[in-house]
């Protein structure tokens, strides 16, 4: 908790610090007919509730064509890769597990007139959710294989998401989003062209 705290405040620093350097860089750009490539990392673990700790960051990327000036269609996709221990069904004891989650599908966002460097944008995302969850005990596995647990699932899924970007340059900004995938919590940079 304290590096995503420390993360965030060291976001926010630099934003500000550029923000007051270089004003209004994003005047100059097209209005409609571009792309942004976001790439991010997960601040907060989709199964944090769970009380599962990420193996290493999680990881997305996604790719949206500004159709208006305030629309965009895209696309993305999502890996994270999460561990913990439990309690099972059919067992007495805590063993450890491991969750290997993949999300991909298709997003429509809609973006706020500019502010200063900041753009704000929501919208919602559907697609499909894999999620491979191991149990690393053998005995507790077959228990719980036993009592109907299911080590592979995927699903078609849909959510909302909210999200800010910060202008760096002309074709360069930073970018944080919260939405359910591979992460509740994402931060990253973005490439327009």
């Amino acid at each position: 908790m304290k590096m995503i705290l420390s993360t965030l405040l060291t976001l926010a620093l630099l934003a500000t610090i550029h923000q007051l350097a270089e004003a209004q860089c994003w005047n100059g750009r097209q209005k409609t007919g571009y792309f942004d490539v976001n790439i991010g990392l997960g601040l907060l673990p989709t199964y944090a509730k769970d009380g599962g700790r990420p193996a290493g960051l999680p990881i997305s990327a996604s790719l949206n064509y500004r159709i208006q000036k305030n629309f965009s269609l895209g696309a993305f996709a999502g890996y994270s890769f999460t561990h913990g221990a439990r309690v099972f069904r059919g067992s007495e004891t805590a063993a450890p597990w491991q969750n290997r989650t993949t999300v991909a599908g298709l997003r429509f966002a809609a973006y706020s007139n500019l502010v200063g460097n900041w753009e704000f944008y929501g919208g919602m995302a559907g697609g499909v959710h894999n999620s491979r969850f191991d149990i690393m005990e053998a005995e507790a596995r077959e228990k719980a294989l036993q009592h109907g647990f299911n080590t592979q699932k995927s699903k078609l899924y849909a959510t909302g998401f909210l999200g800010a970007r910060f202008c760096l340059r002309k074709n360069l900004s930073l970018f944080t989003e919260v939405g359910m995938g591979d992460s509740l919590l994402k931060a990253g940079v973005s490439w327009r062209f």
